[in-house]
């Protein structure tokens, strides 16, 4: 008779995003109870974080932003409506003419559920693009 596992190793972002919430459930009720819980998932978070590390660096934050938007099927209107940016913006950072800025950086990575650091690198922009200060005025 084989045992059933609660939790396994994290192989997708659905997967992530479903361990983070049930993490951040069991955060609001009596931790203590779920200490163990807790921290099963907090291994298997930084576990499955370490390991996209290395993925997210072999993409600049352009290529990656197109993989999530794939993976979570938004287009460029949904990013721009759920970022609070023109669809002017995410479509020049799309085409390599602006910078991703700090801020969009950071609401990034919160919609993908990723580090910081995975949007916030710098990259070559394309022939005649604008900097990011004018990036930075569209929002």
């Amino acid at each position: 008779m084989s045992a059933q596992m609660k939790y396994r190793i994290i192989k997708s972002l659905s997967q992530y995003t479903d361990y983070c919430n049930r993490h951040e459930k069991l955060m609001q009720e009596n931790e203590s109870e779920y200490q163990d819980e807790i921290e099963l998932l907090e291994l298997l978070i930084e576990d499955y974080d370490q390991r996209m590390t290395g993925e997210r660096y072999a993409l600049d934050p352009v290529a990656l932003l197109k993989r999530q938007m794939e993976s979570s099927a938004i287009n460029q209107v949904e990013l721009a409506q759920q970022l609070g940016v023109s669809r002017q913006l995410v479509n020049d950072v799309l085409k390599y003419r602006r910078n991703i800025s700090k801020e969009v950086a950071v609401r990034l990575s919160d919609l993908f559920a990723m580090r910081l650091d995975a949007f916030a690198r710098p990259y070559p922009l394309a022939q005649g693009g604008d900097d990011s200060k004018e990036a930075a005025k569209e929002h």
